[in-house]
């Protein structure tokens, strides 16, 4: 149970960083550059935090958010929430 409320805690975090690195830097076509830079970001913040590196391996880790972060881009991208950038209007 206390991993899943640690993963639960993470979601508002995941969520917030795929928010801003698409705000960032909202070129269609680079999302393994976008998931690296999130990874990166969390990859920081794991190995400051003592409660999750504790709770689980980096691999671990990343075999769950992974597909939690495909999840939420799906979602953002199927619901139209992620502007898009037009060719020539930059």
């Amino acid at each position: 149970m206390k991993k899943l409320t640690i993963i639960l805690k993470l979601f508002p975090v995941i969520l917030a960083a795929i928010k801003a690195v698409e705000e960032a830097i909202p070129l269609p076509g680079q999302g393994r550059k976008k998931l690296d830079l999130v990874l990166d970001v969390l990859k920081q913040a794991y190995d400051a935090s003592n409660e999750l590196s504790q709770s689980f391996s980096w691999d671990t880790l990343i075999a769950v958010v992974v597909p939690m972060i495909a999840k939420i881009v799906d979602l953002h991208n199927e619901l139209g929430l992620f502007q898009k950038v037009q060719p020539g209007k930059a």
